[in-house]
């Protein structure tokens, strides 16, 4: 398996899948990462359906890329909005704390803010899609790890695709992740250089 660096560098988006099936134990490795990724007062509140080949016409109608279809398995990647109510942030935090992570005057501010008891009062905050980025993140790079090809697909209808797969109101579709056995080597992408990425900070001292 390939070291965190060169794993980042090898990475492409792929959009071409050889038709061979993923083994289910590589499935499980990438829902492992995912598992293991960091979120905000550890909610956790990644949800993920596993579609395989046979499932996959069931999904086309809300599928707008047809290279997603392709792929011998696709991850479809929601959000929990549950994970969002107070009791199972209370209960995330009680976690934190027991683990001598997070002490009690950090966890009481957290507490003392309004936070929706009900789940149909949730707005999920930006900092949700931010951890499922890093969940599927993991999931990606670990695919890139194992030999596995994959790539970020935003681009779907997802009030449709959450109807055809019958989920419950509290989850939300946000993307969609096919990932297989690679059928091409795309080149890298133009990336900006460093300097282009750094911002001078001018510190003002009044």
């Amino acid at each position: 398996m390939l070291n965190c660096h060169d794993t980042i560098l090898q990475r492409r988006s792929i959009r071409k899948f050889k038709e061979r099936p993923v083994p289910e134990e590589y499935i499980e490795i990438m829902l492992e990462a995912a598992r293991q990724a960091p979120s905000g007062t550890n909610r956790q509140p990644w949800r993920f359906v596993i579609i395989r080949e046979e499932e996959k016409e069931a999904i086309a109608p809300a599928v707008v890329q047809p290279f997603v279809l392709q792929a011998p398995v696709v991850f479809i990647c929601c959000l929990d909005h549950k994970a969002y109510i107070r009791e199972l942030t209370e209960q995330r935090l009680l976690e934190l704390v027991e683990a001598r992570v997070v002490d009690k005057k950090a966890a009481e501010v957290i507490y003392n803010r309004k936070i929706p008891a009900a789940v149909d009062d949730v707005i999920l905050p930006p900092s949700a899609f931010i951890d499922l980025g890093i969940a599927v993140e993991h999931m990606v790079l670990t695919a890139t790890a194992l030999g596995l090809g994959s790539c970020w697909v935003r681009l779907v209808d997802t009030t449709m695709l959450h109807r055809l797969l019958s989920l419950p109101d509290n989850i939300e579709v946000v993307a969609l992740l096919p990932v297989g056995f690679p059928d091409q080597s795309p080149r890298p992408r133009p990336r900006l250089n460093r300097n282009d990425i750094i911002i001078q900070a001018k510190i003002n001292n009044q």
